[in-house]
């Protein structure tokens, strides 16, 4: 999709970070936006930005562990500008907990936006995507947790690793069909998700603040994470070259690579053990 100018396009968790970032650089591109948050004020800013441009923008509020509201938001979305052609499910919070410490609702309310989020997402703008029959593009955020993993936050690693493997199932499923599909991977961003804790829902546990040791050492690290504008430019740059991993921290690399060589040695180590057993 090299051009796209005209192209509607849907993104969750817009209302500031990654989110704002991507639906800055669509629009800068041409793309009308819908941006869409649980946090509504936060969404409507965004439009305002847009729009005070000359960009085509609206803001729906959307809590995507709720089936209905992102059935709501496709509906809202096709309604306002048309067959959707973009759709990026980017909305995600974060759980600060190894796994002996983490709650069913700690694990309910990081999965059921995380995961089912995304889920949610391609199960009601997929089909209409499928069925208008122009070119289309899926971005699904992850992690570069979702490529190894590291300690604590183990509700957030889980449900990253399933967002990959989701994402590259996608890749392979929606060929046929001449939808791109792309898997952001993002490190240390200059985003709030740490404060994603203040809109957990009550009957999950929230609000909830992150430890404070936690937070001000990720605050740190994160006021020197990359711009979430470079992020979105990025996204872009994958959407119109079909580019599958969309991955922000090179310097995660190693880490990544020491996981691959482990998964390699396991290999080896199992053909040495049928070997004997075989002799």
């Amino acid at each position: 999709m090299k051009n796209l100018k005209g192209k509607n396009a849907v993104v969750t968790g817009a209302g500031s970070g990654i989110g704002r970032g991507i639906c800055l650089s669509l629009a800068s591109e041409g793309a009308r936006v819908v941006v869409s948050d649980v946090d509504v004020a936060s969404a409507d800013a965004v439009v305002s930005e847009l729009t005070g441009v000359g960009h085509e923008a609206i803001a729906v509020a959307t809590d995507v562990s709720q089936r209905h509201e992102v059935k709501a938001l496709a509906e809202q979305a096709i309604s306002s500008f048309g067959p959707v052609h973009i759709l990026c499910n980017n909305a995600g919070v974060f759980s600060m907990k190894n796994i002996r410490d983490t709650t069913l609702e700690d694990w309910k309310w990081v999965m059921s936006v995380n995961l089912d989020g995304v889920v949610n997402g391609l199960t009601q703008f997929l089909p209409g995507m499928i069925e208008h029959g122009e070119e289309a593009h899926i971005v699904n955020t992850s992690s570069t947790a979702g490529l190894y993993a590291g300690p604590m936050i183990a509700s957030y690693i889980t449900s990253k690793y399933a967002v990959t493997g989701l994402t590259e199932h996608l890749r392979e499923d929606l060929a046929p069909v001449n939808i791109g599909v792309s898997l952001l991977l993002p490190g240390n961003v200059r985003t709030r998700i740490m404060e994603a804790g203040r809109n957990r829902p009550a009957s999950l546990g929230g609000p909830e603040v992150a430890p404070a040791d936690f937070a001000a050492s990720r605050a740190a690290r994160t006021d020197q994470g990359h711009d979430p504008l470079d992020v979105g430019a990025m996204v872009v740059r994958a959407i119109q070259n079909n580019e599958l991993y969309v991955v922000m921290n090179p310097e995660r690399k190693e880490n990544i690579d020491e996981r691959l060589k482990a998964i390699r040695d396991g290999f080896v180590v199992t053909a040495r053990h049928r070997d004997s057993l075989n002799h």
